[in-house]
C-alpha cells in the first residue's frame, strides 16, 4: 500500500506539499489581494531556499518546512545563505496526512522588503553517524526552534506577512466617512503613548476591524500583543496598528490603571513602541505629515 508518508517518498513529498502551498497562496494574492505574481523555483537547495515569489514589487525567497499534523517536530534547519537572499523567509506548515490540508503555519522573516536576521541557533548536524559514532556538524546550517516563529493560522496572514496588507483604501475610506483628511495629519514622529488619545479617537477601531476582516477585536487586539511581546515589535499595516491603538486605549479606559504603573505618568514601553510604529506605517500608507 502506498504512504506519502514513508521515508523513501519524501522528495514526492515536499514537491507535492509545495504545490499545496503554493496553490493555497495564489487563491489568497489573486482573488483577496487582487494582484498578478511570479514564481521562480530553485534548481537545487544549496543557497536555502525552494521558491522565490514575487509580487507588489516585492521579492521573497522562501524555504518551506512541512511536518504532519501532530507531529513532534520541535526545530527545523535553516540555511544561513538564506539570510542573504533578498527577502528571506522561512515557512513551516503543518500538513493533515489524510487531506493534505496545510494549516497552522510558523512564520521566519522580516518585514516586507527587509531581509532575515541570521537565524539564531544550534549548529545543526548531519542525521547520520560517521564510522567513529559521531554526527559531525553541517556549518551552513542552523536549528532554529519552532518558538523563534510566529504562529500564524491563515495563508492570509503568511502573504500579509510576506507582501503586506492591503488596507490604504479601507482606511482612506473610514476616515472620510469621520471628516479626516490623511494629508493634514500632523503627528510627531516620536509620538508617546500617554500623548496618543487624540490620534486613537480619529477612528472607530470596532468599524475599522470589521471591515478589514481582523476577526473579534479583543481576539486581534491579543494576537497582535502576543507579537509585540515576542518580537519588540508591532507589526501590521496602518490600519491594523490604528486599531490596535484604539482597541489599547479602549482596554485601558475600562480597566484602569495598569498594576504597578499609573499611565498617566509613564508610558509603558510597549505601547510606546505602538505608537511610533503606526506613525511611521501612516507615512508609508499616505502623505502624511511627520513632525
Amino acid at each position: 500500500m502506498f504512504d506519502l508518508w514513508a521515508a523513501e517518498h519524501s522528495v514526492l513529498r515536499e514537491k507535492v506539499l509545495e504545490r499545496v502551498f503554493l496553490t493555497e497562496l495564489s487563491r489568497v494574492l489573486l482573488i483577496a489581494f487582487k494582484t498578478p505574481f511570479e514564481v521562480l523555483r530553485s534548481e537545487f537547495d544549496a543557497n536555502g531556499y525552494d521558491v522565490v515569489v514575487e509580487a507588489r514589487g516585492i521579492i521573497r525567497h522562501i524555504q518551506l518546512k512541512a511536518t504532519r499534523v501532530g507531529g513532534k517536530r520541535a526545530s527545523v534547519d535553516v540555511n544561513l545563505a538564506l539570510a542573504e537572499k533578498p527577502g528571506g523567509c522561512v515557512v513551516w506548515f503543518m500538513a493533515d496526512p489524510a487531506t493534505l490540508s496545510v494549516g497552522p503555519f510558523y512564520w521566519l522573516g522580516g518585514e516586507p522588503g527587509q531581509s532575515l536576521a541570521v537565524p539564531d541557533g544550534a549548529v545543526a548536524r548531519h542525521s547520520r553517524a560517521n564510522a567513529s559514532g559521531v554526527k559531525g556538524e553541517r556549518t551552513a546550517l542552523r536549528r532554529v526552534p519552532m518558538r523563534r516563529f510566529i504562529r500564524m493560522e491563515t495563508v492570509r496572514e503568511v502573504a500579509e506577512a510576506m507582501f503586506g496588507a492591503d488596507h490604504g483604501h479601507l482606511l482612506h475610506a473610514h476616515l472620510s466617512t469621520r471628516g479626516v483628511d490623511p494629508a493634514t495629519l500632523d503627528v510627531s514622529e516620536r509620538l508617546p503613548w500617554k500623548d496618543s488619545t487624540g490620534l486613537a479617537q480619529m477612528i472607530d477601531g470596532y468599524v475599522l476591524a470589521e471591515a478589514a476582516g481582523l476577526g473579534d477585536p479583543a481576539d486581534y487586539l491579543a494576537r497582535a500583543r502576543a507579537v509585540a511581546e515576542a518580537t519588540g515589535q508591532w507589526r501590521g499595516s496602518a490600519l491594523e496598528l490604528w486599531v490596535a491603538l484604539f482597541l489599547e486605549h479602549r482596554r485601558d479606559h475600562f480597566s484602569g490603571f495598569l498594576v504597578g504603573n499609573d499611565i498617566a505618568v509613564a508610558s509603558p514601553p510597549l505601547l510606546n513602541e505602538l505608537c511610533v510604529s503606526l506613525v511611521w506605517a501612516l507615512r508609508r500608507t499616505f502623505p502624511t505629515r511627520i513632525s
